[in-house]
């Protein structure tokens, strides 16, 4: 097959969206299949035999690494060119509505997925009452599709309550011997200062809409209640670093991990502490439960989602900062607790690859394709 697929961001290991594609685009070229990306990264990442083109954008100002892409007559004359069996969007921004219209137009398959809840973002910075506009246009655009790709349950069920309706669950997978307790290391917690200490974690973008408040709230609290507190570390990077490392003086920022750091980063820790509630998967809760390291998580969002079939952490109220220092505390001291939700999801997150997880993908390409070529 040729596929083109419109991502909006494309630099590798970014974020948990741009990792899924990566994936996605390695077990497309596995069976040869042909791929050509469009990204408004200033810098997209290549990868072998994959055709990569830039097209326009302008940051958006609530978070400048996203950005809002423009379509123009180069963005056509190069899909023509590439003559694709199927078109993939990611993005429901100008470029992938007037994709999802040539496509139509074309009579081209169309596959969209849902990798990012943008509405929620919006609620997050208070400014929820702009995404009332937002929800008839995705309405639409996800609707065009000729199969729409969601992570979770949890996904599906937001998205049908405005009226769209999802074809299948494209969950996410696990990298082969990538995240294992066997990479704990007690050098790395000797160098974050947690000898005799425990550690909790957090990975990922440092941004409001990552619940990073509850995060700096309950670290308060354990410096209040807490003789010795944990040490709090946090891995990534992003516009609040400064900001974070000025209302957490204690925490430890060993930076944007990558490889085999991140997978020792992870198994040295004791807890994930993620209080999220945008999250539409959660690839980190996989990350951290495949490392030996239970999550706690919010109650709403796709995390939940994970810690529900796996068992490997607990649960807690989302936006409540008390909720979630109560759920770390009881694994923090509750010894037989903390083993049994520990090695519960180390047994139940095994088998997720990202073959698996990929071949829902592929076979709705073929299955689009063939329909399309009869």
């Amino acid at each position: 097959m040729r596929v083109a697929i419109y991502a909006g961001l494309f630099v590798q290991d970014f974020d948990g969206a741009t990792k899924t594609l990566f994936e996605l685009i390695r077990s497309l070229r596995k069976r040869r299949d042909e791929v050509a990306v469009w990204s408004f990264s200033r810098q997209p990442s290549t990868l072998p035999g994959v055709l990569v083109f830039r097209v326009p954008a302008v940051s958006l100002p609530f978070y400048p690494d996203y950005k809002f892409a423009l379509p123009g007559p180069s963005l056509f004359r190069q899909i023509r060119i590439f003559k694709p069996d199927l078109i993939h969007l990611t993005v429901p921004d100008a470029v992938g509505t007037c994709l999802s219209g040539y496509a139509k137009l074309k009579r081209i398959p169309l596959v969209i997925s849902y990798h990012t809840d943008f509405t929620s973002y919006l609620e997050e910075q208070n400014i929820w009452y702009l995404s009332r506009p937002w929800w008839p246009i995705l309405r639409w655009f996800y609707n065009s599709a000729d199969s729409l790709l969601v992570p979770s349950k949890d996904s599906a069920s937001k998205l049908a309550r405005h009226g769209i309706q999802a074809a299948l669950i494209w969950s996410r997978g696990l990298s082969e011997g990538r995240f294992s307790p066997s990479f704990r290391s007690e050098s790395l917690r000797r160098r974050w200062g947690a000898k005799r200490k425990k550690v909790i974690l957090y990975s990922g973008r440092f941004a409001w809409f990552k619940g990073l408040q509850v995060f700096i709230q309950v670290y308060d609290l354990f410096k209040k209640g807490t003789n010795p507190s944990p040490v709090f570390v946090l891995l990534g990077r992003g516009p609040l670093e400064e900001e974070l490392k000025k209302r957490m003086p204690d925490a430890v920022f060993p930076g944007y991990l990558t490889g085999e750091d991140l997978s020792v980063a992870y198994a040295s820790a004791d807890i994930l502490l993620f209080p999220s509630t945008t999250e539409t998967f959660g690839n980190v809760i996989q990350e951290a439960i495949a490392s030996g390291v239970p999550a706690v998580v919010s109650d709403q969002g796709g995390c939940q989602e994970i810690i529900n079939q796996t068992g490997g952490g607990l649960v807690a109220q989302s936006r409540n900062s008390f909720s979630f220092f109560h759920e770390c505390q009881r694994l923090l001291t509750d010894e037989t607790l903390y083993n049994r939700t520990k090695n519960t999801g180390l047994q139940k997150i095994k088998g997720r690859d990202w073959e698996t997880a990929n071949r829902v993908v592929i076979e709705e390409y073929e299955r689009l394709a063939f329909r399309s070529s009869r």
